[in-house]
């Protein structure tokens, strides 16, 4: 999808000049009168507004001005005569346009400002993404609130004004969990949700094995607290891709969640997840590390953790040199089985992804083929280039759908979208 851009201009020759400049990179949308062009800006904004300087019932400067009331985010570019250079300077010192462009422009120059406008946008954006990502809420990293008063019950010792006790203690372990993993996050640098994925869909695969509550919570917790050793590591091996890394660095690679347990070991009440973690690269024909376990030998929520992991890495891209779909990466996984994963498990995590149960609440990757109408986006759609494409929590329509299949085969470049599937319960 390419970047989007408004045009404002009381001259249709301009804004015709312009459009022939800019259409083959951006979709522009052109006005002649101004509360047009706020009425359709409010409705959708554009990533950069152009705007003629001097205008019959509104200069470039208030025009951009109210666009900062609607959505200060976008960029701001005036076209100027070279008499009101002076005006468009102090338009950029107080805030109301981000460049300017005097009339008449070079195509080079409006070019190469305008993409100078998009890198920074796509830097803010990346920024805002992080903090936005880190500051995780509740709703998302809490193994639910009946799931923590159930493990409640097998940790609590005094059992007087035990409801408002679980209680107390549930909010506590959520708060916890709530500044923990966003250390987590932080530290590893997640800004895609990797790890409440991992724990979310470990924990609804765990209950189609027929674990228990208690081992739900707990499989919950090892997703996602798997990467918290990740800091034994240097920077440069944690920022490597897999398919970039020596064999010796792979092995320091999977040596990690070693580390991660003994961390997560010192919580008494996670010494279950701790075992867990331990053994997520054990490899089901025993050639895994620490212990070379093997078969049922592995801890079956170990099992079910690494099948997890191995798939999200896949189609985000960590793995291979770029994202890949759901059906690429479940073909990868196929090659897999028995040496590396458990196939019993692999065909009730495929059916998981594929026909979710209507109990199950979990984001769930989709190729952009697999889209239907009224499916609820998990998180901000991105490019490649990292410019958003649709935001968290979009409702899609066929409009949506058709515009990312067209973006995808302009760019040849696989887009995964995460949809929210939420229980019924």
């Amino acid at each position: 999808m390419l970047p989007s851009v408004l045009l404002l201009d009381d001259e249709q020759e301009v804004l015709n000049a312009l459009q022939r400049v800019l259409r083959n990179d951006y979709q522009v949308h052109a006005f002649t009168d101004a509360n047009t062009a706020l009425e359709f800006f409010q409705n959708s904004p554009t990533q950069i507004v152009i705007s003629d300087m001097k205008m019959p019932k509104i200069n470039g400067a208030e025009f951009l001005s109210r666009i900062v009331d609607i959505n200060n985010r976008c960029k701001r570019v005036v076209l100027t005569g070279y008499a009101d250079t002076e005006l468009a300077k102090q338009a950029i010192n107080e805030g109301k346009i981000s460049a300017y462009l005097t009339k008449p422009w070079e195509n080079v120059e409006l070019k190469a400002t305008l993409t100078t406008l998009i890198d920074e946008l796509r830097t803010e954006n990346k920024k805002l993404s992080i903090i936005k990502h880190l500051k995780l809420d509740n709703k998302r990293l809490s193994a639910n609130q009946t799931s923590m008063v159930k493990v409640a019950n097998f940790i609590q010792t005094d059992h007087d004004n035990i409801v408002n006790q679980q209680q107390k203690l549930s909010t506590l372990n959520n708060e916890l969990l709530q500044l923990s993993a966003n250390l987590v996050a932080m530290q590893t640098q997640d800004t895609s949700g990797h790890t409440f994925r991992v724990a979310q869909q470990s924990k609804m695969l765990a209950s189609r094995m027929g674990l228990v509550e208690p081992q739900r919570v707990h499989v919950y917790l090892a997703g996602l607290f798997y990467r918290i050793g990740i800091c034994s590591l240097s920077s440069s091996l944690v920022n490597a891709p897999w398919y970039k890394m020596s064999a010796q660095e792979k092995l320091m690679w999977m040596k990690f969640p070693q580390t991660s347990a003994e961390i997560i070991n010192s919580v008494s009440s996670l010494t279950p997840s701790a075992k867990i973690v331990r053994h997520i690269y054990e490899h089901f024909d025993g050639t895994g590390i620490p212990q070379h376990l093997s078969g049922d030998d592995i801890p079956i929520a170990s099992r079910i953790l690494a099948i997890v992991i191995q798939f999200d890495l896949l189609v985000s891209g960590k793995i291979s040199a770029q994202c890949l779909s759901p059906q690429e990466a479940m073909i990868i996984m196929k090659k897999s089985l028995g040496s590396l994963f458990d196939s019993k498990i692999f065909t009730q995590f495929v059916g998981m992804l594929t026909a979710p149960l209507a109990t199950e609440n979990l984001e769930i990757a989709k190729s952009i083929g697999e889209l239907q109408p009224g499916m609820i986006l998990a998180q901000d759609i991105q490019n490649h280039e990292k410019l958003k494409l649709l935001n968290e929590k979009t409702v899609l329509s066929q409009g949506h759908i058709d515009s990312l299949a067209t973006h995808q085969e302009h760019t040849k470049k696989v887009i995964v979208a995460y949809i929210l599937h939420k229980s019924d319960e």
